[in-house]
């Protein structure tokens, strides 16, 4: 697959790292959102030492057990490292069942810096 250069839109999404506000990337299907958030990671990684990245992607299998959002919040929290600048990325966030109210409880906690993706 042909990957599509996104500067402008990695520029703007790296400007809103360490913002406390909850970062949403929205679009139709297939229009490239799961990718972003890939290379927002990639980012991370290789730019921020000090960082810790959790990443969910609910098109992947190994994610279906956190399809309710008890076991979003827990995976979430297993995951936390104290000291480190946490960063939440979950890909396709829709397919939780009540994931408003674990997105929300994260965010209430000021511990993660939060991307989330939806179509």
């Amino acid at each position: 697959m042909k990957l599509i250069d996104r500067a402008s839109y990695m520029d703007t999404l790296t400007s809103l790292i360490g913002v406390p506000d909850i970062k949403v990337i929205t679009g139709i299907r297939r229009s490239g959102k799961s990718k972003l958030l890939e290379a927002l990671r990639d980012y991370v990684e290789a730019n921020l030492p000090n960082s810790n990245v959790i990443h969910i992607n609910y098109n992947l299998d190994e994610f279906e057990n956190l399809l309710e959002y008890h076991a979003l919040l827990a995976y979430v929290k297993d995951h936390r490292v104290p000291g480190k600048q946490n960063v939440l990325l979950i890909d396709e966030v829709q397919m939780c069942e009540g994931f408003e109210r674990a997105i929300n409880s994260l965010h209430a906690s000021e511990q993660y810096d939060i991307f989330i993706t939806g179509s």
